[in-house]
C-alpha cells in the first residue's frame, strides 16, 4: 500500500466511539431478486423496523425506517423516516418524497429539458408549525407502503401547496452535473457549483462560487491509482483558505477490503470495511497518533476502537448486527426477521 506523507496539519473527520455506526443501516439486496414488483418487511422483536418496495426493474420506490428514540430527546415514539421515488419512462427520477417524524416532510420534483442537458428542482413542503425537535409527526408509522403514502393527507396537502424553485443543474451526456446553481439561505446568496471530471469520468474538482465570483469552497480529488483517492475540501474566506479537511480512501484489487483515513487533533483515524461477495460483513475503527502519514498500513501501533459485524441469511438480507466498543466495554446485538411479498 502506497503511503502519502503530509508535512502540514490536517483537519479531518473524527471516528471516535460508536458515533460512526448506525444500527440497521444496511440496504436490502437480495441475491436472487424476483422479476416482478415486491416488498420486503423487516422486524425486530416482533416490531416493524424497515419496509422497502421495489418495482419490476429492481429500483427502490419506497422505504420506511423506524429508528430509536435519541437519548437527548424526551420522546415517547421512535424516530421514523419515509423515502419514496417516482421515475419517468427513461428511468430518470421525477419525484422524491422525504418524510421525517421530527423535522417534517417535503416533496422534491425534477424537470428535465428535452435533451436532458438541464435539470430543474422544486420543493413542496408540509406546513411548518414550529414542531421540530418534538417528533410531532411520529404518526407516519401508519404509512407502511407506497400506496399508503400516495393516498395520505400529507401528500394531498403538499400537492396543493406552492412549488418553490430550488436549483438548476447542467448535465453532460452521462447525466453527470457540470454546473449547479442554487440560492443558499445560509449564505443569502446565489451559489454556482462547477464540477470537472477526468477522462475516466471521475470527479477531480468541484468549485463553489458566489454571485460576486468569489470562491466559497473547493473540493479537490486526487487518484493515486484505480483504488486510492485523497480528497481535500478547502473553505475560503476573503479569497484565502480559512480551513480545510483532508481524508483518503483505498481499496484492494478484489474489492474485499476498503480503508478510509482522516486526521483530527493529532489523531489518525482509520475505518476498515470488509466485504464478502459484495456484502459488507464488518467495520473496524482504529486510531493512532498522527505522524504525518495519511495513508499507512494498519499495524500493532493502531488501537482498535470499535467494531461492527454483520451476518446475512441465505437470501442476502442482514439478520444480525453486533457492535462492540473496545474503549467503553459497551456491547449490543440486534437480530432481524423478514417477510417478502409480491406486489
Amino acid at each position: 500500500m502506497r503511503s502519502i506523507i503530509l508535512a502540514f496539519l490536517l483537519i479531518g473527520l473524527s471516528l471516535n466511539s460508536f458515533g460512526q455506526f448506525a444500527f440497521n443501516n444496511i440496504s436490502f439486496e437480495l441475491k436472487k431478486p424476483p422479476n416482478n414488483p415486491y416488498r420486503i418487511i423487516q422486524t425486530r422483536d416482533g416490531e416493524t423496523t424497515k419496509v422497502e418496495e421495489f418495482d419490476e426493474t429492481g429500483r427502490q420506490v419506497f422505504q420506511y425506517i423506524q429508528g430509536d428514540i435519541p437519548p437527548f430527546f424526551n420522546w415517547t415514539e421512535p424516530h421514523r423516516f419515509i423515502y419514496a421515488f417516482e421515475y419517468d419512462e427513461s428511468g430518470k427520477t421525477v419525484k422524491r418524497y422525504a418524510f421525517n417524524s421530527n423535522a417534517g416532510h417535503n416533496i422534491y420534483e425534477y424537470e428535465y429539458s428535452d435533451d436532458s442537458s438541464t435539470k430543474h428542482s422544486y420543493q413542496r413542503s408540509y406546513p411548518d408549525e414550529g414542531k421540530q425537535n418534538t417528533n410531532a409527526y411520529a404518526d407516519i408509522e401508519r404509512l407502511r407502503t407506497f400506496s399508503d403514502l400516495m393516498n395520505s393527507s400529507e401528500v394531498a396537502v403538499m400537492n396543493s401547496s406552492d412549488r418553490i424553485f430550488l436549483n438548476r443543474e447542467h448535465l453532460d451526456q452521462n447525466r453527470n452535473p457540470i454546473k449547479y446553481v442554487e440560492y443558499s439561505k445560509m449564505h443569502k446568496d446565489t451559489l454556482s457549483t462547477t464540477t470537472k471530471y477526468d477522462v475516466e469520468l471521475r470527479e477531480i474538482k468541484k468549485t463553489v462560487v458566489n454571485s460576486k465570483g468569489e470562491i466559497n469552497r473547493e473540493n479537490v480529488y486526487e487518484y493515486l491509482d484505480s483504488k486510492s483517492q485523497i480528497s481535500t475540501i478547502n473553505h475560503y474566506r476573503n479569497g484565502q483558505i480559512a480551513f480545510f479537511y483532508r481524508f483518503a480512501e483505498t481499496k484492494n484489487e478484489a474489492g474485499e477490503t476498503e480503508y478510509s483515513y482522516s486526521e483530527r487533533k493529532g489523531t489518525l483515524n482509520v475505518r476498515h470495511n470488509q466485504y464478502e461477495e459484495g456484502y459488507l460483513t464488518s467495520i473496524t475503527v482504529y486510531k493512532t497518533k498522527f505522524k504525518g502519514e495519511l495513508i499507512v498500513p494498519v499495524s500493532k501501533k493502531f488501537k482498535k476502537v470499535a467494531e461492527m459485524k454483520y451476518t446475512y441469511n441465505e437470501l442476502g438480507l442482514m439478520e444480525k448486527e453486533e457492535m462492540n466498543n473496545y474503549e467503553t466495554g459497551e456491547k449490543e446485538t440486534r437480530t432481524y426477521k423478514y417477510q417478502i411479498e409480491n406486489l
